[in-house]
């Protein structure tokens, strides 16, 4: 296990290296020249050329490392060509060494302690599609659950950037699954550390700043506790430090935080993304800096502009085949941030050009992606109203912390009179006929415009700063306001119809405030000690509120790790599915034979998926191999119809029971099968019908594995 780890972060440092060059020409205008984005850049652009080669050639480990060489080659001559930016301090590299370090070892810790790929969440379809992807040699990659059918409706390019150092590394899917966990928290960590310290300067509030993105939970256990103690009905809670509560906090839906998502062990698009979204966030923090007009904002020089536009938009449209609900949000974050930039350099008629170029460019460098993709299968079908909606005590409980230190912020930095006060009145009302956050998210809407386009008499040098982090608490407003008026119309019914809606746009909400509230916290002390606030008691009162609420969200993290740990008792591993070794050593046998000794992309017939989140569709999931149909519920969710997944249940049924070998013959051509799996659950469902006795018929069938799990292939297949 030691060897893999060394071996693995070792590739990750040398991918970031290799990557580096052309980030720091990219981004001149921080402190850190980027360093702090150079390894998930470097993770992006490697992933994305050996997509692209695979089109062409295939995807195995010679196209791995033609796409590193030719990363290294485009280094070079960003070397050559801006030999003199080259340079970074030594203490900047070694700082962001030692967080990117000791955040992947606490997160390693976790997953050291409960590695196991089970059916809790999306792991055994996360296990799957990553296998799935390892086993493809060309893109889009074929659908282990849907035997025959591809990959084609859904965000997968997050897999690829698993499966391209393990490609590199030749370490194990089931290594790798964990290890990718552990390296997107920690790249998630590095990021926002970097752009906290290079908004604020201060190593402390980067550190903040990681903190409230990465680390900290909601304010769930005081806001429980105090309806327990008041005895509310908004208790509603059985365990008040449960795990699984604090991300239910709004009924019928999911309000996850990066911490959860880290340590819950999904492996899914919403956690691969977050440290790549933090990407397209420092890259736009270069570009407000930007004094520049038109296109020079990405640069100056041909060499800059080309770097600086192709790497925003690589960021900004990775984000749709790896995420897809993130593409629009952190579109409309960029489209935003050019405005703002160019309205105080006095040149936002210059704004369309570089707007158009990076969004129409963010679209055609995966143009390949967009011509396979079959929209039917994604998870936003429609627009819905909502009807449901969010208690503004339920939205302050997720958020309080970051509404406490950006609303801190604001009023610190306005001078607010009565008028406003009284404004405040009927948007009150407003809130009471429409819905309740509104009398939060209106306020901080029309605070953050008025900041942002408010010509200031007095010129510091935090001006550039405030208005990067108006706009992310803006589109984070503006987010909120989104998920109380519309829904994005999926496959659930009411009254879970907003689940998806609240649980992918709060998220990106959380990552928006997070790094706002870091900066807040530095401004509003920042102002403290200025003497713009000197009343000493409103100071201990702040002081004591940020405590509480700091401290509950910190007891949170603590709590649900500790009940994440203690739900595995298995030997310390990162091998997500030794643990079989333990419950049923016969398959897990049986599955480390196939995953050994089958290559390619045979199909291999099992027994139906019935429920999702079910024990069903093992063997697919936990070697990549397709089978005839896996969780039902999940393919019918990615678009297929009943009409195409009712037949393969009904055949595979079939195969397995009936005593016509011709007809299991001709159902097992018809979609193209190799292998019969038989294990327990085939046992279990089918034993009674006598059936699986044809298939020791030697004259049709091979039996290539024997164990307590029988596997055999049909003579004459592949």
């Amino acid at each position: 296990m030691l060897t893999e780890i060394i071996v693995w972060y070792v590739l990750i440092i040398v991918i970031g290296m290799a990557a580096f060059p052309i980030v720091s020409i990219v981004c001149k205008n921080l402190s850190d020249r980027g360093y702090c984005i150079s390894k998930i850049a470097g993770i992006l652009i490697l992933s994305y050329l050996v997509w692209i080669l695979s089109y062409l050639m295939s995807f195995s480990r010679e196209t791995v490392l033609l796409a590193l060489a030719i990363l290294c080659s485009l280094s070079l001559l960003c070397t050559i060509y801006c030999k003199s930016e080259m340079h970074v301090r030594r203490d900047v590299i070694i700082r962001n060494e030692v967080v990117f370090f000791v955040a992947f070892i606490i997160f390693l810790a976790i997953r050291v302690c409960n590695p196991e790929i089970i059916n809790f969440g999306e792991k055994f379809m996360d296990f799957a599609f990553l296998n799935a992807v390892m086993r493809s040699s060309h893109f889009p990659p074929y659908d282990p659950w849907f035997a025959g059918g591809l990959l084609d409706f859904y965000y997968y390019f997050g897999y690829l950037t698993v499966a391209v150092p393990s490609k590199i590394s030749g370490i194990a899917t089931a290594v790798t699954y964990n290890l990718g966990l552990v390296t997107f928290a920690a790249l998630a960590a590095n990021a926002s550390f970097g752009i906290g310290y290079d908004l604020t300067r201060k190593i402390r509030y980067g550190i903040a700043t990681m903190i409230f993105v990465v680390f900290i939970a909601n304010a769930h256990i005081v806001f429980d506790m105090a309806a327990h103690l008041l005895d509310l009905r908004t208790a509603s809670h059985d365990h008040i430090f449960g795990l699984w509560a604090s991300t239910r906090i709004i009924p019928d839906t999911i309000n996850e935080f990066p911490y959860f998502s880290f340590i819950f062990g999904d492996l899914h698009p919403h956690v691969i993304s977050i440290p790549f979204q933090l990407l397209v966030l420092v890259l736009m923090l270069n570009i407000h800096r930007s004094g520049e007009s038109g296109m020079r904002i990405y640069g100056t020089g041909w060499i800059r502009i080309l770097a600086g536009m192709i790497l925003s938009a690589l960021a900004i449209g990775v984000l749709f085949p790896m995420n897809v609900w993130d593409y629009p949000t952190y579109l409309i974050v960029f489209t935003s941030i050019v405005l703002v930039q160019q309205y105080h350099a006095a040149s936002l008629r210059s704004a369309p050009v570089p707007i158009a170029t990076v969004a129409i460019l963010s679209v055609l460098l995966f143009m390949p992606f967009y011509l396979d993709f079959q929209g039917a299968g994604a998870s936003g079908a429609g627009i819905g109203v909502v009807y449901q909606h969010t208690l503004l005590i339920e939205f302050i409980e997720i958020f309080a912390l970051f509404l406490f230190l950006i609303f801190s912020f604001l009023f610190l930095c306005l001078d607010l009179d009565r008028r406003y006060v009284v404004a405040l009145i009927p948007v009150a009302a407003l809130s009471m006929i429409f819905f309740q956050t509104l009398i939060l998210t209106i306020p901080l809407t029309l605070l953050c415009i008025y900041m942002l386009f408010h010509e200031v008499h007095e010129v510091h040098e935090d001006m550039k700063s405030d208005r990067f982090i108006m706009v992310l608490v803006l589109v984070g407003s503006l987010l909120a306001i989104f998920c109380e008026v519309v829904h994005l119309d999926d496959h659930f019914s009411a009254p879970n119809e907003r689940m998806n809606t609240v649980f992918k746009l709060y998220l990106q909400i959380w990552i928006l405030w997070g790094i706002a509230s870091g900066y807040c916290l530095y401004r509003s002390i920042s102002l403290s000690k200025r003497g713009i606030s000197r009343n000493s008691g409103n100071k201990t009162i702040w002081v004591i509120f940020f405590c509480i609420l700091f401290a509950s969200c910190g007891i949170c993290s603590f709590t649900t790790t500790a009940e994440k740990i203690s739900l595995d008792h298995n030997p310390r591993s990162l091998d997500g599915v030794v643990y079989l070794n333990m419950s049923d050593k016969g398959e897990y046998r049986a599955i480390s034979w196939i995953r050994r000794e089958i290559s390619g992309t045979p199909v291999i017939l099992e027994a139906p998926g019935r429920d999702s989140y079910s024990t069903d569709s093992r063997v697919s999931a936990f070697t990549g191999l397709p089978t005839l149909i896996g969780w039902r519920w999940h393919e019918v969710m990615w678009g297929r119809g009943w009409d195409e997944i009712g037949p393969r249940i009904k055949d595979a049924d079939t195969i397995y029971r009936t005593y016509d070998v011709p007809l299991a013959i001709d159902l097992l051509d018809r979609y193209n099968v190799s292998y019969i799996y038989i294990g327990d659950s085939e046992h279990e469902r089918y034993d009674e019908s006598g059936g699986l006795g044809k298939f020791k018929d030697e004259d049709y069938f091979e039996c290539v594995y024997i164990g307590s799990v029988q596997i055999y292939r049909l003579k004459g297949s592949q």
